[in-house]
């Protein structure tokens, strides 16, 4: 059941990035697309989706916010990456959908590594 849960929550972190970078595309070129009921269902289901695995894994791991360094890393990073992601698609600002990218991209070094210096876990723990 973990494996299945924890397969879940990377696929919906995959699908999550390709809906940012889809629905920043459509704000600049495509407006009215980005607001189609269809397609909000589908981004706030597959975000609902994302949390609601975490919060499984959590549980399962024993593993919960500021109990665990790299979890609230991980939380924090995502809070971050929500914001900027807000803030770039309703600008239209590149400088910030690139933060916001950063972000996402540092959240995921977290869960690889497990530690909250993401990348640098890695890179450093060899």
């Amino acid at each position: 059941m973990y494996l299945l849960i924890k397969h879940a929550h990377a696929g919906f972190a995959a699908l999550t990035l390709l809906l940012f970078v889809s629905r920043f595309a459509l704000a600049n070129f495509k407006p009215a697309w980005n607001q189609t009921k269809a397609f909000n269902v589908v981004a706030h289901s597959v975000y609902g989706a994302l949390v609601a695995c975490a919060a499984i894994l959590c549980v399962m791991l024993y593993q919960y916010p500021l109990y665990s360094d790299w979890v609230s890393a991980k939380l924090v990073g995502l809070i971050v990456f929500v914001g900027l992601g807000i803030v770039a698609i309703r600008k239209k600002d590149v400088k910030i959908f690139g933060l916001a990218l950063l972000a996402f991209f540092y959240t995921y070094g977290v869960a690889k590594s497990h530690s909250a210096l993401s990348w640098f876990g890695l890179i450093f723990a060899s």
